[in-house]
């Protein structure tokens, strides 16, 4: 959305909120695929050591923690991003962003899941649901 001149005059935004946006998307995108490709791994070591005849129950233990710890990680940058958008926004915008939101919305758009609600795939508007760890 960031990208659209009609949403950027809609708010009103000025370039240095529309930059200030984008760089708060951006380092969002980027902790986001970090975090998710840590997630996978951690999921991949999990599976293998529940593989084992007798896993080992400390060890498994420990791993199901690590990944919780992203997890946790995760809607902590999610939410930091929120915070650091609405600081951005004056009360207007805001308003007005959560009324556009609630229109795309009603309309099948894509916003629910997404960056602090500015942009495409920071971290989601509710935190990201990783992949589950494997099952055996």
């Amino acid at each position: 959305m960031l990208e659209s001149e009609r949403f950027k005059a809609e708010l009103n935004l000025t370039d240095q909120q529309a930059a200030r946006l984008h760089q708060i998307v951006l380092e969002g995108e980027k902790a986001t695929v970090k975090a998710r490709a840590d997630l996978r791994v951690r999921g991949l070591e999990l599976r293998e050591l529940l593989r084992a005849d007798q896993p080992e129950r400390e060890a498994v233990m420990k791993k199901v923690q690590e990944i919780s710890e992203v997890r946790g990680q995760m809607m902590r940058q999610h939410v930091e991003s929120l915070l650091a958008a609405k600081s951005v926004l004056t009360p207007e915008q805001q308003q007005k962003f959560r009324s556009l939101r609630a229109g795309r919305a009603r309309r099948g758009g894509r916003m629910g899941n997404r960056g602090p609600g500015f942009g495409r795939g920071s971290g989601p508007s509710q935190p990201a649901e990783p992949p589950a760890p494997p099952s055996q």
